[in-house]
C-alpha cells in the first residue's frame, strides 16, 4: 500500500508534540527554572532529611526560591564551622523580588503537615539592620519531629532519676550521721556534770566540730548551687521540646480528621489546607484547632 506525503506528516507531528508533552512534564516535575536567582545564600546543618535539590524555599512563609545545591561537608570545613555537628551545606537560591535578607534571620527545616514534603524557611528576621551578603554562609537549624523531641527528652529525664537517687542518698546519709551523734549526748552531759575540770577540753572539741560542720555545709551548700543550675537548664531544655512537641499535636490533630473523614485525601487532597502558624499555637494558652477556619 502506497503512501502519501500527509501520512509522513503526520506522523512527524505527533513524534514532535509527544517530545515537547515529555520534556514540559519533566521540567514540571523536577523543578526545573530557566531563569538564574538573584543571588544565593549557603546554609550549614546536621541533618537534611527530607529536603533535596529543587525542594521549595520560603521568606516569611511566603514562596522565595529553590534548593539549587547539596553537598557534604569536608573534615576540615566541620573543624572550621561553629557547630562541629553540621556535616551538610545547602545552596539556595532566592528570586530578584526578595528583600535583602537581615543577618539575625533563622534557617530551618518545616513542612505544612507530618506528611506533606519539608521545604527550607526562612524567618523575617529584624529590619534596618545588617544584611546578607551574597553567597554568604549561615547556621541552619534542623527540623524538630517526634522522635527529635522523644530523643532529647530521653536524657533529661535519666538526669532527672540520677539527682533524685543522690539527693536520696545524700539524705540517708545525714539521718545515718544523726543516728550515731544523738545517742552520744547522753554520756557527754553526764561527764560534763561528774568532771567539771575536762570542761575546758570538751569546749576545744566542740570548736573543732564547729569547723568541721562549717565544712560539710559548704560542700552541701556548693552541691546544691551545681545541682540548682544544672536542673534550671534541662528545664529549660524540656520547655523548648514542650513546645515544638504543643505545636505537632495540634497539627496531627489535621492528620487524623483527615484519616477518619477519608484515607485517600492523603494522597489525593489537591490544595493543602490552611493549617494554624506556629506562632498562634505558641501564644495561645488554649488548645487551638489545626485549620484555619
Amino acid at each position: 500500500m502506497k503512501r502519501n506525503l500527509s501520512d509522513y506528516i503526520v506522523a512527524i507531528s505527533v513524534i514532535l508534540c509527544s517530545a515537547i508533552l515529555l520534556a514540559a512534564l519533566t521540567f514540571a516535575l523536577s523543578g526545573y527554572r530557566l531563569k538564574k536567582p538573584a543571588r544565593t545564600l549557603q546554609i550549614d546543618y546536621e541533618d537534611v532529611t527530607g529536603v533535596k535539590v529543587n525542594s521549595e524555599v520560603r521568606y516569611a512563609g511566603a514562596p522565595a526560591g529553590r534548593v539549587i545545591a547539596m553537598r557534604h561537608l569536608t573534615a576540615k570545613e566541620r573543624e572550621a564551622c561553629p557547630n562541629k555537628k553540621d556535616a551538610v551545606r545547602v545552596t539556595i537560591g532566592l528570586g530578584e523580588k526578595i528583600p535583602p535578607l537581615p543577618a539575625d534571620i533563622t534557617a530551618t527545616l518545616s513542612s505544612d503537615t507530618l506528611l506533606a514534603p519539608k521545604f527550607v524557611a526562612l524567618s523575617a528576621g529584624t529590619p534596618g539592620g545588617k544584611t546578607l551578603a551574597d553567597k554568604a554562609i549561615i547556621e541552619g537549624h534542623p527540623a524538630y519531629g517526634i522522635e527529635q523531641i522523644t530523643a532529647a527528652a530521653g536524657p533529661l529525664f535519666d538526669n532527672a532519676n540520677k539527682l533524685l537517687d543522690n539527693l536520696n542518698v545524700t539524705v540517708t546519709g545525714l539521718k545515718g550521721d544523726l543516728d550515731q551523734f544523738t545517742p552520744k549526748l547522753g554520756p557527754l552531759a553526764d561527764s560534763l556534770k561528774l568532771d567539771v575540770d575536762n570542761l575546758q577540753n570538751v569546749l576545744k572539741n566542740i570548736d573543732g566540730m564547729s569547723k568541721d560542720a562549717d565544712k560539710v555545709l559548704g560542700t552541701a551548700d556548693t552541691f546544691i548551687s551545681t545541682t540548682d543550675t544544672q536542673l534550671e537548664e534541662q528545664l529549660k531544655q524540656l520547655h523548648v521540646s514542650l513546645l515544638n512537641l504543643k505545636v505537632i499535636t495540634t497539627h496531627a490533630k489535621a492528620l487524623v480528621e483527615t484519616l477518619a473523614e477519608k484515607p485517600n485525601r492523603i494522597i489525593f487532597s489537591g490544595k493543602p489546607a490552611t493549617l494554624t502558624p506556629e506562632s498562634e499555637i505558641l501564644k495561645s494558652s488554649k488548645p487551638l484547632p489545626a485549620k484555619r477556619p
